[in-house]
């Protein structure tokens, strides 16, 4: 085999573990914050839901993935000039008995703060609603 093929083969291998270490340095944290979780119903969050922002000539909407989320699990508030989109995603209930192989999905408290500060004047919280587990907010300009 030529050099050059081992040296592809060897970056390859090294790509491997370090797709790996990542994995189990996620899961570990996952696992951390899940012992926690399951300690005490504490109100740091463990994780982060992702959003997009859209904004219109009248509104802000902001969208948030929260799979696995109820309604009843979430609460959206604005706190001084911050929107602060908090809650919890529970173990589901398939899964409380079986031992845990791989953990990607993250679970336990979460809260997202955006910060919403116009110069025109505040936003108002408008419309707030959960679909197909899309959290989406509306957020209403007013001069």
């Amino acid at each position: 085999m030529a050099q050059r093929d081992w040296d592809i083969l060897i970056w390859h291998r090294a790509n491997d573990l370090l797709q790996k270490a990542e994995r189990i340095h996620r899961n570990f944290l996952q696992i951390a914050a899940g012992a926690n979780y399951h300690a005490s119903q504490g109100r740091t969050p463990s994780w982060e839901p992702p959003i997009n922002v859209i904004e219109t000539d009248e509104t802000l909407w902001v969208v948030s993935a929260l799979p696995g989320v109820s309604a009843d699990q979430v609460e959206v508030k604005i706190d001084g000039n911050e929107l602060v989109i908090a809650g919890h995603r529970p173990l589901p209930e398939c899964c409380k008995d079986g031992e845990l192989k791989i953990w990607e999905i993250p679970l336990g408290r979460f809260e997202r703060r955006l910060r919403v500060v116009r110069r025109e004047g505040p936003l108002l919280l408008s419309k707030v609603s959960l679909q197909e587990g899309l959290l989406i907010i509306q957020l209403r300009k007013h001069s």
